[in-house]
């Protein structure tokens, strides 16, 4: 289950690739279907845009996991600019590159140098937006990095509640989350969310819409560490009911099936040997760089390409699909490996000599 070179979950590569491969199949058969030569699926994959919740979900699994192997909150931050930055400016630059070549369409305009460089701060646009003359004068790159910006704030949280006091972290860390969780719920209750300057806060400081889901994963990671203590079963249960207090059905099945997967993976791991499979693992591995590249550049390719396979329209999708696997499994396996060596030396390993 654990790869001790890598120091990585398997299994926990196979959810990622669960989760990206859904998030993939929303975006190239649902939110992008090509309206001139339609192609079958938008039904089908209509909800795979649960897989950022479940990308929340293993982060915080992952995290608490890292922390524990970090000595201090200067080492955690470099890890982390490490795994976060090369590849996020590798794919800005790819993005901004592909768009101004393929993008004949015009169909992403916010394609500017300026958001290129707004992009690879991690920072969302509407902070600079705060010291622009014209609203929404910056936007993402590429819009699906909205969903970095709460893993940084989490990252920050977490890391701060850690090294405060790393022997009491788990009792510090549930009665923050579940504090922040009741109070922003009370606030949502009494509908100060309508005031304007409490929806900019929570706008710009999203964590909180999102931290459920983290809060989860972490919880998990907790529970694998003790399987036989129940309070984090309670926690768990309330935070599925958390998750789901609208009553959504789409929100019940896709929590059922995410927290189905963490349990069979806690208590019954040989029901999820097929996600131990090689290329499933590579996909898993390769997950954060696919998730940045996969989308724009993929639709623009996509529209370039449908034309020539209609009626089948659903091989343009599919093809490109290929192609960005392919590409991400690459990069990560020659290229980012190279550079995570390189950063590890000059940041890491350095000061530990």
């Amino acid at each position: 289950m654990i790869n001790n070179a890598k120091e990585r979950i398997s299994v926990l590569d196979g959810f990622r690739t669960i989760a990206i491969l859904s998030v993939i199949l929303y975006h190239y058969f649902y939110r992008w279907n090509d309206s001139e030569y339609p192609y079958f699926g938008g039904n089908y994959f209509h909800y795979g845009f649960k897989g950022v919740p479940f990308f929340f979900m293993i982060s915080g699994f992952v995290i608490c996991y890292s922390l524990e192997g970090t000595k201090d909150f200067i080492s955690f931050w470099k890890k982390r600019f490490i795994r976060l930055f090369p590849s996020i400016l590798v794919a800005s630059v790819l993005t901004y590159c592909v768009l101004l070549i393929f993008d004949h369409y015009n169909t992403f305009p916010d394609n500017h140098f300026r958001n290129l460089i707004i992009s690879i701060t991690f920072l969302p646009p509407h902070i600079y937006n705060l010291f622009s003359e014209t609203p929404e004068h910056f936007s993402y790159i590429n819009f699906d990095y909205w969903s970095l910006w709460p893993e940084i704030q989490f990252y920050f949280f977490t890391s701060i509640i850690y090294f405060f006091s790393k022997k009491n972290f788990k009792r510090n860390f549930i009665i923050a989350c579940f504090a922040f969780l009741l109070l922003y719920n009370v606030l949502l209750f009494y509908g100060f969310d309508q005031i304007k300057i409490v929806s900019k806060f929570f706008n710009l400081f999203n964590l909180i819409k999102y931290l459920i889901f983290f809060l989860s994963g972490a919880l998990f990671y907790m529970l694998y560490n003790n399987k036989t203590f129940k309070l984090y079963i309670f926690l768990l249960i309330v935070s599925f009911l958390i998750i789901n207090h609208t009553f959504d059905l789409l929100e019940f099945i896709s929590a059922i099936i995410m927290f189905l997967l963490f349990f069979c993976f806690i208590y019954y791991p040989r029901s999820l040997q097929f996600l131990e499979n090689r290329f499933i693992i590579k996909i898993g591995v390769s997950s954060y760089f696919l998730y940045l590249i996969h989308d724009y550049i993929g639709v623009v390719w996509i529209k370039n390409i449908v034309s020539f396979f209609y009626p089948n329209s659903f091989i343009a999708p599919i093809l490109i699909m290929i192609v960005m696997i392919t590409l991400s499994i690459f990069y990560t396996q020659k290229v980012e490996t190279k550079i995570s060596k390189y950063l590890h030396k000059c940041l890491v390993n350095k000061n530990n000599d």
